[in-house]
């Protein structure tokens, strides 16, 4: 298959690395890294170790129709994706988005419909340096159409296994993809405000307590928007997660500490206001969405 990965940070270089053992892979991300990795390979330490050698670029102009592209750019990047990803996009190809948050599936909906697929990861990746990212947490990857086409979604997760990827199919994916903004909205912005790995959740009361308020107003928020999260209870997932990837700094930490824009928008942010949109109060979620905003 050709596959691009538009947007090859920490996740998409793994995905793309993977991949890149039985498919004609192409990363498209920042410069330094694709130099990195045009000169010595994408080099994966942690869970999984090993040396690959998928094509990166910094741009995607003139690569032609793909059989697949993964979507993996920050949330706040999706619309501008969208227009650079277009000229990839034939009547087989696959879009599919390994994103955070909340609205990606809409905004990529309403440009490619049914060939969209929602990717849901559980996984702790970071970068180590251009060229080099450490797996610190495998879980699995949810996948599902919003527009229904399991076929199609069956098909990526297939691909996605065939390369050591964990993957499981969901008939409908919007509470898994409420799920992850749940648990990134528990632990992001306290990691990146009090500068810890994930694994801090569950090490002090406080910031356990603290994730744990943050969870339930979003289970409130999803259950009055009509969502429904499943038996147990949410919270349980977060401290899985967070054990999980106790080694992991997070995504949001990472950037707070490159002084790069995070995602709280998509994540708290679009959360506070999909509760608050059905007169509920989120005052936990929107104190830490100031408060990353803040630095």
């Amino acid at each position: 298959m050709r596959i691009v990965v538009f947007g090859a940070g920490a996740l998409g270089s793994l995905y793309g690395g993977l991949l890149s053992e039985d498919h004609d892979v192409t990363l498209v991300g920042r410069q330094e890294h694709v130099d990195a990795v045009n000169g010595s390979g994408l080099h994966i330490s942690g869970l999984r170790e090993g040396v690959y050698r998928p094509k990166a670029r910094t741009s995607a102009e003139g690569l032609g129709i793909q059989d697949l592209v993964l979507v993996t750019v920050k949330a706040y990047d999706t619309r501008t994706a969208v227009r650079e990803v277009e000229a990839m996009v034939g009547e087989g190809t696959a879009v599919v988005s390994l994103q955070n948050g909340l609205g990606n599936s809409e905004i990529l909906g309403r440009s490619f419909g049914p060939r969209v697929i929602m990717g849901v990861p559980f996984m702790g990746v970071t970068f180590s340096r251009p060229g080099h990212v450490c797996l610190a947490g495998l879980g699995e990857t949810v996948m599902g159409s919003p527009s229904g086409q399991h076929g199609l979604a069956i098909r990526v997760s297939e691909t996605l296994s065939a390369v050591g990827l964990s993957t499981r199919v969901s008939a409908n994916i919007f509470p898994e993809i409420w799920m992850k903004a749940i648990v990134n909205a528990s632990i992001n912005p306290i990691t990146a405000l009090v500068r810890r790995e994930n694994g801090c959740i569950c090490q002090q009361r406080e910031l356990r307590e603290l994730s744990k308020a943050v969870c339930q107003e979003c289970t409130k928020a999803a259950e009055a928007n009509g969502i429904a999260l499943g038996r147990g209870d949410p919270f349980d997932k977060v401290v899985e997660v967070a054990r999980m990837t106790a080694r992991n700094r997070s995504s949001m930490l990472q950037d707070v500490e490159r002084g790069k824009r995070t995602e709280i928008d998509a994540i708290n942010g679009a959360l506070a206001e999909a509760g608050e949109s059905r007169g509920l109060s989120m005052p936990v979620n929107r104190a830490l969405w100031s408060l990353v905003r803040s630095l």
